[in-house]
C-alpha cells in the first residue's frame, strides 16, 4: 500500500484493494504473508548491474520515475521485496503441496 504512483497513474493501491475484496468473498482461500528469502535468487531473474541501479534509485521522499513508466516512492523498496518474497513463498507452496495453486496480488506488478 506504500507504492505510491501518483493521482492519475492507472497502477495504484486500489488495484490491490479491488482484487483482495473480490477474492476475500471466497472463503476457502489461504492467505499467507510474504515469507524471508535470499537475496541472491533476485540474480537469477536480473542481471547485477540492473539489481544496483534499482536498489539505488528509491528515493527518500516523493516520487521519481525509474524509467518511462515506472514510478517509485519511498515505500516502493519495501512493496518490492514483499513482492519477490510473496511470489517465492506461494512457488515453495505449490512445489511442497501446501497449495494446489497460487496468485500474488503484488505491487509493483511484474516483480
Amino acid at each position: 500500500m506504500n507504492h505510491l504512483t501518483g493521482d492519475g497513474h492507472p497502477e495504484q493501491p486500489k488495484r490491490v484493494v479491488a482484487i483482495t475484496e473480490k477474492l476475500k468473498k471466497h472463503k476457502n482461500l489461504i492467505w499467507d504473508k510474504p515469507g524471508n528469502f535470499d537475496h541472491n535468487i533476485i540474480k537469477k531473474a536480473h542481471d547485477e548491474n540492473y539489481i544496483n541501479l534499482v536498489q539505488k534509485s528509491f528515493p527518500n521522499e516523493g516520487m521519481r520515475f525509474l524509467d518511462g513508466d515506472t514510478i517509485i516512492s519511498p515505500g516502493s523498496k519495501d512493496a518490492t521485496i514483499d513482492a519477490v518474497g510473496s511470489v517465492i513463498k506461494a512457488i515453495d507452496g505449490v512445489e511442497n503441496k501446501k497449495f494446489k495453486n497460487a496468485f500474488c496480488a503484488v505491487r509493483p506488478p511484474g516483480d
